[in-house]
């Protein structure tokens, strides 16, 4: 039996709960919070451990997976500290917060052993879109684009303070919100060569000191380019929008079903974990990485995170960047 322990069960923490819990010969040993009435909540729910203090996770012999739910700042510390007391890792996005430590991670880590949650990459009509454009001569992939359009209003960002600021959070929409349609882009298109982006703070100027919109084009290694838009200043949140061209064929992926040039062949399931718009891609990811049936580590989100921290650098020197 495995014995994973979930530590920040604010958010996301019990969608990783409600997925462990279905997944045969995994424990949900333990559930870790600052915040006693946090902890005491999930460990009550799934008949587990409660912990106020993540050394004590550190130091307990049972767990073997770590699953890091925490804001974002406390990422990159609570990895090497798992990997240090020979835990396995699971981490929600953004991973880490700056290319310093996704790139000590690679220098001095078994990164092997860090399980980032990409889950979009497990929707169904995703993993359908990847069937077809394997077992189909399509030819090269000529564009990809990614659209997002969603709200987080000043409420949202007045919930928590690591929220919106530069320090805790790391950025806005694009590190939060839009990284996994951004992720899908690379998933498809490949390595970026090069992106040009510019970020602007349209909606919460005096309230957030992070970007609430971001476009960008980019440029791949295969030869494709790719634009790609993300704002949070919308007043809802509106399905994202993701397209692949080639010559002759689009597919567009919208609102949960996949198109093949207007032809719709594939829905995505109506269940989710969570809020709607994060689908039931948690429950997969995870079955997928404690059965063995597939294993993404970091190696897998490595062109997506370095596209990422590209598109900073891009928008804060106003110039392209060579990734």
């Amino acid at each position: 039996m495995i014995n994973a322990c979930i530590v920040g069960y604010g958010a996301i923490g019990p969608v990783h709960a409600g997925a462990i819990a279905g997944i045969e010969n995994v424990n949900l040993y333990g559930v870790c919070d600052i915040i006693k009435e946090r902890a005491d909540k999930g460990a009550e729910a799934y008949n587990a451990k409660a912990f106020y203090d993540f050394e004590d996770c550190l130091n307990d012999e049972n767990i073997d997976y770590i699953h890091i739910c925490t804001p974002h700042y406390l990422h990159f510390e609570m990895i090497t500290k798992s990997l240090d007391a020979g835990k396995r890792v699971v981490v929600e996005k953004p991973m880490v917060m700056k290319k310093e430590q996704f790139d000590i991670l690679f220098e001095k880590y078994d990164v092997t052993k860090v399980f980032p949650i990409v889950q979009n990459r497990t929707n169904t009509c995703v993993m359908k879109l990847k069937e077809m454009i394997q077992a189909n001569d399509y030819g090269p992939i000529r564009g990809v684009k990614g659209v997002v359009t969603w709200c987080r209003d000043e409420k949202y960002y007045n919930s928590a303070a690591w929220r919106g600021t530069k320090d805790y959070e790391g950025g806005g929409v694009l590190i939060n919100q839009a990284i996994h349609t951004l992720d899908l882009l690379t998933y498809f298109a490949g390595e970026t060569e090069s992106v040009t982006a510019s970020m602007k703070n349209h909606s919460l100027k005096g309230v957030i000191e992070v970007e609430d919109t971001v476009e960008a084009y980019i440029k791949y290694k295969s030869g494709a380019t790719g634009v790609f838009y993300a704002t949070n200043a919308h007043k809802t949140h509106s399905p994202i929008l993701f397209e692949i061209n080639f010559e002759k064929n689009n597919f567009a992926y919208f609102s949960g079903s996949l198109f093949l040039n207007g032809e719709l062949i594939c829905s995505d399931s109506k269940e989710y974990s969570g809020k709607s718009y994060w689908g039931n891609g948690h429950t997969k990811t995870l079955g997928d990485l404690y059965s063995g049936n597939k294993i993404l580590t970091l190696h897998d989100v490595k062109d997506t995170m370095y596209t990422m921290f590209a598109l900073y650098q891009s928008a804060e020197k106003n110039e392209e960047i060579f990734v």
